[in-house]
């Protein structure tokens, strides 16, 4: 019987979680993991995104990341769920069908809640430890609440009440609730052996709280509700005569954190003078305590507290123990570093566990003196593949996150464009790659490219890992949907694949490539002119007017013929158009704009005035042609005004470093606003990590243009980028790799 995959891939996700108890918090038409918070299931396209893993796909490629099995396991479940969810009634389907819209508030007053709580007391005493006398304190005051007794729709069994936890506001009003189910039924809910929700349209900015006094001088953060009540009924004695206000995360989301910092400074006038993390001692609380590492606020103290010889407060509770301990958020911080180390490391060899081939042929060679036999020295390969793929994912990972987190710091930014203007001729994702893992890289080549030319890279250098060029992968889709490469497929899929039984499938593949920085070899000084990149004229040294006049037009061409774009440089009414369209600088009437046909955005002309001197108008040229790249063919509300006109800067700034223009007249009030401008893009959220990787896409495509058609096969006079003194040759290394100490020429649009 022929598999319907559409109809497994339809399976509803949400469906998933609920069979097996995976706790997840309501977003809309979003669901997010109360364990993994990176983890992101899509409602309406029912797909899911877990972004600290960079993984997404369907209910199946769910199961295989969630339960980090292999696919044919993952098959297992994914099937054997299916066989469930057909066999549920219309009603029980229509729960994940039926999207709710969008703008359902929660409204506790819709809530059927019971006269009593005994249930709920019972639950929280009996299983989960706490003082019943506390309990009851809890009820009287409105902490906790009971829902109403139902009947279990797969089952028909009468299921207990469930226990909710109201989440109040400022005002006293409940805005949300945790669900804590009081029926246990490992089978059904896994480890947990509980139902744990967030109820729908909750508003997240807040979550379960409550405070001893008026709670504003300390702010102890927890992971659930039960937590927080372990907490405080352990550590009662040393609370109860302080304000303080305890909050549960309902997860690990640190913006609650933020949202009762900002109300609590509106409430009491000022911060609190502590925030404690309190999430769990397991690597999901470390990392959500971790984000206020370089949180700092004047007057509050950031600190880390941690249950001893347990994961939560709640484990605490029921040993019978009270130890716990106080730590800063630096030592918070190396001790994720070293468990995030175990980690992928668990997850490297688990992954390779998964791999290993199950042959009954196939005879276990440790310890039993044989030689290894072909089978099994292929089998090494493949564990040792799929180990460096795993290792160098990471590295890239890491190296593109740290590129991406320098748009928070003015000065990383522009030693980060000071790099990309030495026109290295890598992509700009690669670019991006080598400065995240070594920023002070300056000629970067792999081990035979430094060979061919007679340098060695010296032993045990560490290299860096880029993408190389692409090749066309084969797969082929399996009996059961899976894609699996050519390289991995079995002879008899292969087979298939030739008869056509089985369907094939190419796409381009990256293959990741090690490189290293000159500074990791022997190379000498007399060495460096010839490896130096190929920077068409130095206007540092041949600032002629001849030179200024073939970089202008050299700019023009790239204009008209790569981006088409026509280049108005020479109307005398430039002036009194651009007084007309464009705001007045701090130097008067602007001195260039991009025109773009509303209509037709690929009608679009570069007008600049007519009086500029030549250095004014390659530096305007080269802001209008950023422009031209970023953001002629973008929706005019993708990013605000000053935000472009700062990227068109920085492409600017890159072409003209590139070309050795350097600081002269009014640079330091330049320098000021650039600097201002930088400090407003570190504080605008940029979710996809683009706003660097445009600008250098954008300005690596000028600078390779400029020296494919400036240098026009002549001789480059590389001395001239060497100091000419010559008097140490570790300071003509220097100059000659980094070329990055001057300042940026001042200019004015």
């Amino acid at each position: 019987m022929a598999v319907d995959f559409e109809a497994m891939r339809a399976l509803p996700i949400q469906g998933y979680l609920d069979y097996k108890g995976i706790d997840y918090t309501v977003e809309h038409n979003k669901l997010r993991l109360v364990e993994h918070d990176s983890l992101i299931v899509n409602l309406d396209k029912n797909q899911f995104y877990w972004n600290s893993r960079q993984k997404s796909g369907d209910l199946g490629n769910f199961i295989e990341a969630y339960d980090d099995i292999s696919s044919k396991e993952a098959w297992v479940k994914w099937a054997e769920y299916g066989r469930y969810y057909n066999g549920q009634d219309t009603q029980t389907k229509q729960k994940y069908t039926e999207r709710p819209k969008n703008d359902y508030k929660f409204d506790f007053a819709k809530w059927r809640t019971a006269d009593t709580t005994r249930n709920s007391q019972d639950y929280l005493v009996k299983e989960r430890g706490l003082d019943s006398n506390f309990v009851s304190n809890l009820a009287n005051a409105g902490f906790i609440k009971q829902g109403m007794a139902r009947k279990d729709r797969e089952t028909g069994e009468w299921q207990k009440p469930a226990l909710l936890f109201p989440w109040y506001d400022e005002t006293g009003k409940v805005v949300g609730l945790d669900q804590q189910g009081t029926s246990v039924d490992f089978e059904k809910f896994g480890k947990r052996g509980t139902e744990k929700k967030v109820a729908a349209g909750a508003d997240t900015r807040y979550g379960y709280n409550f405070r001893t006094g008026n709670g504003a001088d300390e702010l102890i953060v927890f992971e659930a509700p039960i937590d927080a009540l372990s907490f405080a009924q352990m550590r009662f004695d040393g609370i109860k005569d302080k304000n303080v206000t305890l909050l549960s995360l309902s997860g690990t989301d640190h913006q609650k954190v933020l949202a009762e910092l900002d109300r609590m400074n509106k409430a009491n006038g000022h911060l609190p003078k502590r925030l404690i993390m309190a999430t769990d001692a397991d690597l999901a609380g470390y990392k959500a305590a971790d984000v206020f590492d370089t949180l700092q606020f004047d007057g509050m103290q950031n600190l880390r507290v941690i249950p001893k010889d347990v994961k939560d407060w709640n484990d605490q509770l029921k040993s019978g123990k009270n130890d716990f301990e106080l730590m800063s958020m630096a030592e918070n911080h190396e001790r994720l570093t070293a468990l995030q180390a175990f980690a992928d490391k668990a997850q490297s060899t688990k992954l390779n566990d998964n791999k290993v081939i199950k042959d009954e042929k196939r005879v276990a060679v440790a310890g039993s003196g044989r030689a290894k036999t072909r089978f099994d020295r292929e089998h090494d390969r493949n564990e040792r593949k799929q180990r460096n793929r795993v290792e160098n994912e990471k590295i890239i990972k890491d190296a593109l996150d740290r590129t991406a987190a320098y748009k928070n710091d003015p000065v990383e930014i522009q030693r980060y464009l000071d790099f990309v203007a030495n026109g290295q001729n890598y992509s700009p994702r690669n670019t991006m790659l080598i400065y995240g893992q070594r920023q002070d890289a300056t000629i970067v080549m792999g081990y035979k490219q430094f060979a061919e030319r007679g340098i060695q890279v010296n032993k045990g250098e560490k290299g860096m890992k880029i993408y190389g060029a692409p090749s066309q992968l084969q797969s082929i889709v399996d009996e059961n949907g899976h894609k699996v490469y050519w390289r991995d497929a079995t002879p008899e899929q292969r087979q298939a694949a030739k008869a056509g039984q089985l369907d094939t499938h190419k796409a381009l593949y990256y293959p990741v490539e090690t490189v290293f920085d000159i500074k990791q070899t022997n190379a000498t000084v007399d060495q460096l002119p010839e490896l130096l990149p190929n920077r068409p004229v130095n206007l540092q040294t041949e600032n002629s007017p001849e030179q200024l006049e073939r970089i202008y037009q050299t700019l023009k061409e790239y204009a008209v013929n790569e981006q088409k774009v026509a280049v108005i440089d020479d109307a005398p009414e430039s002036v009194q158009f651009l007084a007309a369209h464009k705001p007045m600088t701090s130097n008067g009437v602007a001195k260039g704009a991009l025109v773009v046909d509303k209509n037709n955005p690929e009608n679009a002309s570069i007008v600049l005035r007519h009086d500029l001197p030549a250095t004014d108008r390659i530096s305007t040229l080269a802001h209008e042609m950023g422009h031209a790249s970023l953001h002629r063919n973008t929706k005019a509300d993708s990013h605000p005004t000053h935000i472009k006109e700062l990227q068109a800067e920085l492409t600017s700034y890159v072409v003209l470093k590139n070309m050795g223009i350097e600081p002269g007249d009014g640079s330091e009030r330049y320098m000021s606003e650039w600097t201002d401008g930088l400090k407003k893009l570190a504080d605008y959220p940029d979710k996809d990590h683009t706003l660097l990787a445009d600008v250098t896409k954008a300005s690596t495509a000028i600078t390779s243009f400029l020296s494919d058609k400036l240098s026009n096969g002549e001789t480059i006079q590389y001395e001239q980028r060497v100091d000419r003194t010559q008097q140490a040759a570790r300071a003509a290394e220097q100059q000659a790799l980094q070329d990055q100490a001057n300042d940026t020429q001042g200019r004015t649009r």
